[in-house]
């Protein structure tokens, strides 16, 4: 099953300036999330899709291969779509470029996944970790995600989710931001609207939702740490230095 990895990077984040060029241990951490996974071993190839020059450029100097997008794209979902057919494979794997501490076991079990879904019943993969204190349930920058007793999902959202009005003993999840596609499913994808509730939430992930399209949610138990403020930055500059 060839499987490849694809990392859309846009340049002019909203939370955090040029965030993608911001240095994490040598790196810019567009530059540690590629080598991260490519040194998984796991995919025939790795690519970031990306319309900034800036960014390219930094990636030459690292030997990162890399596709210009031509058109402007709200979401990395939308921009890797348009380079889907340049490649030969049947899974296609999003990983953002703000994840650099995406897991190498939890990419194999996203793989192995669709390696045992024989009947092809599963479309697009997805994650999802127990959020483990107060802060980062309440902080908008974690997406929440609630799923069915078949772990597709049901709903993403930026608040707290679901509202646990009778205080009793409830897991919350924050999703990981990883999509993993059968081709078939990320040219689907890419050819419907922009949803209300994604508009309104700004996570592209409803947009599945909205149009009826399962999303099977896997838990994975590592730590990730996405890069969305200087609080983050920070967060993730001591991971690597302990």
């Amino acid at each position: 099953m060839r499987t490849i990895a694809l990392v859309p990077a846009r340049l002019e984040s909203t939370r955090l300036e040029k965030k993608l060029l911001r240095s994490i241990s040598d790196l810019p951490l567009i530059v540690l999330t590629s080598k991260n996974l490519l040194s998984s071993n796991l995919f025939d190839d790795v690519c970031v899709v990306t319309d900034s020059d800036e960014i390219i450029n930094v990636l030459k100097k690292h030997s990162i291969n890399y596709l210009k997008s031509t058109k402007v794209y709200e979401t990395g979902t939308d921009r890797i779509a348009e380079f889907a057919d340049n490649f030969d494979c049947e899974i296609i794997i999003n990983v953002q470029g703000d994840e650099p501490f995406i897991n190498k076991d939890d990419l194999k079990l996203i793989i192995n996944t669709f390696k045992e879904d024989i009947e092809n019943n599963i479309d697009v993969i997805s994650l999802k970790k127990e959020i483990s204190n107060i802060d980062d349930l309440n902080n908008p920058n974690n997406v929440k995600v609630i799923c069915d007793n078949d772990s597709n999902a049901i709903y993403f959202s930026r608040n707290p989710l679901p509202y646990n009005r009778s205080k009793s003993n409830l897991k919350h999840y924050k999703h990981i931001g990883v999509y993993a596609f059968r081709k078939k499913a990320l040219f689907s994808f890419s050819k419907l609207k922009k949803s209300k509730l994604e508009k309104a939430e700004m996570i592209e992930a409803i947009r599945f939702i909205e149009n009826g399209i399962k999303i099977k949610i896997l838990e994975v138990f590592n730590q990730y740490i996405s890069i969305d403020t200087i609080e983050d930055l920070k967060r993730a500059k001591k991971k690597l230095n302990d």
